[in-house]
């Protein structure tokens, strides 16, 4: 399991830093963006805009070729049964979408209190604009849950088990967002996501919440309200700890949920 997670960790590196360099030597380059205090708004915003039309046609093809490669990886250490993304119509169960997104949005509300102690990107990694949307509501979904929930998911599964590969997947997962703090809320979402996968056995399940999950927090970014808490949206005092107190009981009672009817049920099977 070491050797398979290390090997395909690193092909996505290289993979990435390939199609990095092609991308230069056929000129096609990433839009410098100034500090927001060195230009007008409306060239900070143009920029930005440039920077999302890049984004919205990097992004597809960085993940297409590295999704292809560790593919090809493990098709030539296991075979051709070793993968098998699932794709079941009760991905599209609205009582389990609505189930899903609710845990992944009351595990950002507990995770919160920790991530203000640690360094965050200002959010703007992928422009804004109709692109960036474009980018964290379609393209990211699709790709990363075609990478993390379905090839590498699946190859550890055939070996490990759920659980081991829905760990090791969203440690991965992890390991895409660049920042200590967007990289602990992606973990702990790639748990959630990852048991999603297992009980419904579809990958549009995870791909739905994931993009209502980015469609939120572009919502936030495009109002100018990435850089406030929960906290101070709900202005504090009893309000606030209410909606904490509420997050928690609705986080705890999933993941007990999830335990007993999927994962356990699962290791049983196995």
């Amino acid at each position: 399991m070491t050797w398979d997670v290390a090997v395909m960790l690193l092909l996505f590196v290289l993979t990435q830093g390939v199609m990095g360099i092609m991308f230069q030597v056929f000129g096609f380059l990433a839009p410098e963006i100034s500090p927001v205090d060195a230009v007008d708004i409306e060239c900070y915003m143009a920029q930005q805009e440039a920077y999302a039309r890049y984004t919205a046609i990097a992004h597809p093809l960085l993940f297409s070729v590295s999704i292809f490669v560790m593919w090809l990886y493990a098709r030539i250490r296991g075979g051709r049964k070793v993968i098998r993304i699932r794709h079941s119509a009760s991905g599209f169960d609205p009582s389990i979408l609505l189930f899903g997104v609710l845990w992944l949005v009351a595990s950002q509300i507990l995770l919160e209190p920790l991530l203000e102690l640690l360094p965050s990107s200002d959010g703007s990694g992928i422009g804004r604009g109709m692109w960036a949307a474009f980018t964290a509501i379609a393209s990211a979904p699709i790709f990363e849950e075609l990478l993390c929930r379905g090839v590498l998911f699946e190859v550890l599964n055939k070996r490990w088990g759920v659980k081991v590969s829905i760990l090791i997947s969203a440690v991965f997962f992890g390991l895409l967002h660049l920042d200590p703090a967007n990289a602990i809320v992606a973990i702990v979402a790639g748990l959630i996501l990852g048991t999603l996968y297992v009980r419904t056995s579809s990958l549009y399940a995870t791909i739905i919440i994931h993009a209502i999950n980015n469609a939120i927090a572009f919502a936030l970014i495009s109002f100018g309200m990435e850089e406030l808490s929960f906290e101070e949206m709900l202005g504090g005092g009893t309000l606030y700890y209410v909606v904490y107190a509420l997050a928690a009981v609705i986080f705890a009672g999933a993941s007990v949920e999830a335990w007993f009817k999927v994962l356990r049920n699962k290791a049983k099977l196995e």
